[in-house]
């Protein structure tokens, strides 16, 4: 049978150039522990780097011994005593790599070259987060029989489980097996079952042989592959009660199988996420050799351009949060522990919905999700798509990994395959790439929809818009731009040009320092109150409109963007309703606890705005019951709820401390605000590194013409424009080349201008006059 062990411990690490390993002799470095990532704030390492792992180890006869990574960030070259044994491109998702042919007996020396270098062509190439780099998820050590499921296929163990639900409500457990077996191999049979609670329920089996004539033969990482050359229908029906039992794969050595539960209890969200264990056991001469469990659920999936979302033909409005994978200290080589905390925090919140962005998240993540009932959108790294062919090939590649690796988890109910691609600008050969990822979704997995996530400067009627099944956008209409009516417009808009196309929002939040407080809270002082402000204006805009199928709040949890610098924060992105140590639940956080969760609570809001210039303040009550009664300085006052809060006027401060309770029912919450004399003024942002105020160029020295001559490049230019020119690069780099190097990894329709504004480098305002002024003697082309 088979034997794993957790290789975690014991790794040397060092960052060093490949050219200067050998990989066959033992490395000096630091002993780490793995998930391990390199990353450190302020020390952006994007380059080369080794782990070696040292073991001893008897060879047997009739074994075969494999190594899994359930993630090596991004790019890395395998070898056992100097022989390359494998490589693999992508950070996110699992592969493994097998040893036997060149393990030795006595000591052998397993090296893992790993680079997240700038130049290499796997995704993701661009976004506002952060390539870790490193072994950041674990390794297991495996040994099996000669005879074995292959472990080498795209990382999902040679076995493959879908289910669906057919017509008569039964449930068909679809199957796939892998194997990898000896040419002189006879009786082979392979057994499917289910089970629930360690019964068995129903099997099937099949001989090998019988099954296919081409299976009793070694597989080989050059004979095992996917095609995606095949016809692809896709289905205008987007009902996906039943379907086709799977695509066809050219592995060499396949069958497919369905084992039938009637009337299965179905995996039905946060009401009951039911479910069940799928086995395949793999026999050789009536001996089992070699097993693999998945857990697994039953339901259907449909979704309706004006009413949304079903589960098991019930309507579910999809009350989502999206979240990255790294948190405080550890960054992406996170732990069960922090992923626990993570799914708490969300369960807490009463989302019913996830976004796991913007790549595969970890197996453990996955799982959470369909013991919790949380639906989830997982998605591929492409954040950008230029013309040339590598990324799109890795595209595919990443895409195939990541739905044959998680289609088992009834949780996913959608793949997605872009986000933000047309942020430096849209081309024809987009949609056409984009539509041969669709069909390779429907060619390997077409019980699920397809998804993508645009922004807000592609146009409804984008051909964008009309590959995937459902669709969906990031908007920031009263953050970046525009204002909170904005939302509801651009919703209706959409929705009147694409009547047919689902639509839901997979983006949208307001970044917070909740250090910073106000009592009249606007736009870009980066108070709690105004994100609080900002979420109860545009969330309604979408939880009122059926035809938005569901909404993802950006983001549960602040993370990492080695690029930002905002309120005085560096190399975070605080648009999370929880701040990045998991410690702080924002004001945010329990508005959208009062609207989704059902368990009763009240929270005061504004608790961290403590010293309070004003003898009457107004204090604000999140709950989800209906009337709340707040406790004053010896009087009562009662308020209803209304959208997620009580809000009381007038309510008076004494001098020095003032103990405030609030009460609904059977629970309550407390504060305490302090008056004083005068204005705190470290509540207020102030912005130490202001960066630019063009506004005042044109107001105090020149006209708005004069600096920003029509036709000519300016810092008002988008840096896809400035990029396309090689005098301007040339100008820029010369000026300010951390500017030029940073501008390359940037969004291409942003203008300089607000690259200034937000990235705050360090330069004068002078020196940026300069720059605008040598950059508008260049004709724009």
């Amino acid at each position: 049978m088979v034997h794993t062990v957790e290789w975690n411990n014991y790794w040397y690490f060092g960052k060093k150039m490949w050219q200067e390993i050998d990989p066959s002799q033992c490395l000096d470095g630091e002993i780490v522990t793995v998930p391990h990532t390199w990353y450190k704030d302020g020390d952006y390492y994007q380059g080369e780097a080794f782990y070696q792992k040292r073991f001893d180890y008897v060879k047997k006869d009739s074994q075969r011994v494999f190594v899994k990574f359930y993630g090596v960030d991004k790019f890395c070259k395998i070898f056992l005593n100097g022989h390359e044994i494998g490589s693999h491109a992508g950070g996110y998702n699992l592969f493994a790599v097998e040893l036997t042919d060149s393990l030795i007996n006595g000591e052998n020396i397993f090296t893992v070259l790993v680079s997240t270098d700038k130049k290499l062509m796997v995704s993701p190439i661009s976004g506002d987060f952060a390539v870790f780099g490193g072994i950041h998820r674990k390794v297991e050590f495996i040994e099996t029989e000669y005879n074995c499921f292959d472990r080498t296929f795209y990382g999902c163990d040679g076995v493959l489980f879908n289910t669906l639900v057919n017509e008569n409500g039964d449930g068909e457990l679809l199957a796939r097996t892998i194997c990898s077996l000896e040419s002189d191999t006879d009786n082979a049979k392979v057994r499917i079952s289910i089970l629930e609670d360690g019964r068995e329920l129903a099997a099937d089996e099949i001989d090998i042989q019988k099954a296919d004539e081409t299976a009793i033969q070694k597989t080989s990482e050059t004979d095992v592959h996917m095609t995606h050359e095949m016809d692809v229908q896709k289905a205008n029906d987007l009902d996906l009660t039943s379907g086709k039992k799977f695509s066809n794969c050219e592995s060499g050595d396949k069958l497919c199988r369905a084992v039938t539960i009637p009337s299965p209890k179905l995996w039905n969200g946060r009401d009951d996420a039911h479910m069940y264990t799928a086995r395949a056991s793999l026999y050789i001469d009536g001996i089992e050799v070699d097993r693999v469990d998945k857990e697994v659920g039953f339901r259907s999936i449909k979704m309706d351009a004006d009413k949304g979302f079903f589960l098991n033909g019930e309507h579910v409005k999809l009350r989502g949060v999206a979240k990255h994978q790294d948190t405080d200290g550890v960054f992406s080589a996170a732990t069960m522990d922090n992923w626990k905390k993570d799914m708490e925090l969300i369960h807490e919140i009463g989302a019913n919905a996830v976004r796991l962005s913007h790549y595969p998240h970890p197996q453990e993540v996955y799982s959470m999700c369909d013991e919790m009932g949380l639906v989830v959108w997982a998605e591929i790294p492409l954040l950008k798509l230029p013309e040339e062919d590598d990324i799109f090939e890795d595209a595919k590649h990443q895409l195939t990994e990541m739905i044959l690796q998680n289609m088992h988890h009834p949780s996913i109910c959608f793949w997605g395959i872009q986000n933000e691609i047309a942020i430096y600008g849209e081309f024809p050969y987009m949609a056409d790439r984009l539509h041969v990822l669709n069909d390779m979704v429907h060619a390997l997995d077409d019980s699920r929809l397809s998804t993508c996530a645009n922004l807000n400067v592609v146009h409804s009627d984008s051909t964008l818009n009309q590959v995937t099944d459902v669709t969906a956008y990031n908007i920031y209409y009263g953050w970046y731009y525009g204002e909170f009516a904005d939302h509801g417009k651009f919703l209706d808009e959409f929705h009147k040009v694409n009547p047919n196309m689902p639509l839901g929002i997979s983006e949208y939040g307001a970044d917070t320092n909740t250090a910073y407080h106000s009592d009249d809270p606007k736009v870009n002082d980066y108070s709690e109150e105004f994100q609080a402000l900002y979420h109860e204006s545009v969330y309604p805009e979408m939880a009122g409109r059926d035809f938005v199928w569901g909404s993802f709040v950006w983001n549960m949890f602040d993370f990492t963007s080695p690029v930002r610098q905002a309120a005085n924060i560096k190399n975070r992105n605080i648009k999370g309703l929880v701040t990045f140590d998991r410690q702080t639940r924002k004001d945010s956080f329990y508005y959208y606890k009062a609207m989704w969760s059902s368990d009763p609570f009240v929270s005061i809001a504004s608790k961290r705005y403590v010293n309070r210039c004003a003898d009457k303040i107004t204090v604000k009550v999140y709950s989800n019951l209906e009337e709340v009664t707040l406790i004053a300085s010896g009087h009562e006052y009662s308020a209803k709820v209304d959208n997620g809060s009580a809000v009381f006027d007038n309510i008076p401060l004494e001098m020095g401390d003032n103990k405030i309770v609030a009460r609904a029912k059977d629970v309550c919450d407390e504060a305490t605000f302090v008056r004083v004399e005068e204005a705190d003024t470290s509540y207020v942002y102030v912005d130490q590194n202001p960066g630019l105020n063009v506004r005042n160029w044109f107001l105090d020295e020149q006209s708005e013409k004069e600096l920003f001559p029509e036709g000519y490049l300016s810092i008002r230019s988008t840096i896809n424009d400035l990029l396309a020119s090689k005098e301007a690069t040339a100008v820029i780099d010369k000026r300010m080349p951390d500017v030029g190097e940073a501008l390359r990894d940037m969004v291409g329709t942003f203008t300089l201008e607000k690259f200034f504004f937000y990235a705050k480098p360090d330069y004068t305002e002078e020196e940026m006059k300069a720059l605008n002024a040598e950059l508008t003697k260049i004709i724009q082309k």
